[in-house]
């Protein structure tokens, strides 16, 4: 049997797991996040946020009403700018406020599991934030015909 909920009663349980501290592991939504994680097929585990963010991790918050899970790019103090891996020139703007959990790991499709502390993770990140926006889309483009 599968349940379906609203996001407004999901996003409020998880939330209320991850203010009594607990990780949580939800299945990806959504595209724009490729090529890294895509809809339905990858989950995450997050963990609370714990008022440290770098640039390259990726952070669920609020947005306009809305629960966004995608990376920070630029950080200036407590403002945050985030994009979507697979969202070519769209940005959020959120505070540290907004923020509530962190990836700590994605779990693909095959089970592997991926810390997004490892030097490998980190390293394709940052290798994909560096990419000019026309190589990013070019792959992308690429990629969705696949």
């Amino acid at each position: 049997m599968r349940l379906e909920l609203n996001n407004e009663v999901f996003f409020a349980e998880v939330e209320q797991l991850l203010s009594q501290g607990e990780s949580v592991t939800i299945t990806v939504k959504g595209n724009s996040m490729r090529p890294w994680l895509q809809d339905g097929k990858h989950k995450v585990v997050i963990k609370p946020y714990t008022n440290c963010i770098q640039c390259g991790d990726i952070a669920l918050f609020r947005y306009n009403g809305n629960h966004i899970l995608h990376r920070a790019v630029k950080i200036d103090n407590n403002k945050i700018t985030f994009a979507g891996d697979g969202n070519i020139g769209t940005k959020e703007f959120a505070t540290t406020d907004d923020i509530i959990a962190l990836v700590e790991s994605i779990i693909t499709p095959s089970g592997q599991v991926i810390e997004c502390s490892s030097k490998e993770w980190r390293t394709k990140s940052r290798l994909w934030l560096a990419l000019p926006q026309f190589a990013r889309r070019v792959i992308l483009g690429i990629l969705r015909r696949l």
